[in-house]
């Protein structure tokens, strides 16, 4: 097994500081923060982009043709959705997704296969198909952003049943094990690849961020430029 440290930053926490964001961030960061106009979305760009710097530890970033961003050496990823962002790190290829939990339509039929479909209506109750639909979802979202190219097939077309976190799923030639965990109307999944992740879970506030980059010597906004 392997430990993916999820940490989570609650966005409602960051919106007396939204005005700080063009001294915080990198110019680009802003710049699509910016670009937002419903404040919500601009929150989640803003807890993104401050989980990011947290990752990068003074590293430049770069991303990749599917638009994963990385860090020489280092193994992260980031999702967010409704009241959250998540940072995932671990010590290999990793990949995250986080989703409110919120009643779906029948659009899902294409993005699951038979097999997981059957699955989820199999569940005693509309709450359990709820979560196992949510479940298999952040699975395949997880596994792909691990694996960092995009979806090079339908979500339809791409299975992590059994939904057994002691096996690992094969895909695009690799291997990987998936693990999901309920966060308050949240499903959280990780992927790691070649391994079981155990997830560790933390849940940061503006505080925690402050005192991580005074301790570092100042926020990485002059770091990420090295």
């Amino acid at each position: 097994m392997g430990e993916v440290m999820l940490t989570l930053l609650p966005v409602d926490c960051l919106r007396p500081h939204l005005g700080e964001a063009a001294r915080l961030l990198p110019a680009e960061r802003y710049e699509k923060l910016v670009c937002y106009r419903q404040e919500e979305d601009r929150l989640r760009c803003f807890a993104s982009s401050l989980l990011l710097q947290k990752a990068a530890q003074g590293h430049s970033i770069s991303y990749n043709e599917a638009g994963k961003p990385l860090a020489e050496g280092l193994f992260f990823n980031l999702s967010h959705s409704g009241d959250y962002a998540v940072l995932a790190e671990a010590d290999g290829p990793v990949g995250v997704d986080i989703e409110k939990m919120v009643p779906y339509g029948d659009w899902v039929r294409e993005a699951l296969t038979a097999r997981e479909y059957e699955w989820v209506l199999r569940g005693k109750d509309e709450r359990e198909r709820q979560e196992r639909f949510y479940r298999l979802w952040t699975r395949k979202e997880s596994l792909v952003k691990c694996e960092g190219q995009g979806f090079a097939l339908s979500p339809g077309e791409i299975s992590t049943m059994p939904v057994d976190e002691a096996q690992l799923i094969a895909y695009a030639r690799k291997t990987y094990g998936l693990c999901s965990h309920i966060f308050h109307g949240y499903m959280l999944s990780a992927a790691l690849q070649d391994k079981q992740p155990l997830i560790r879970l933390r849940e940061w506030s503006w505080a925690d961020y402050a005192e991580c980059f005074t301790s570092r010597g100042g926020c990485s906004k002059m770091e990420r430029e090295d």
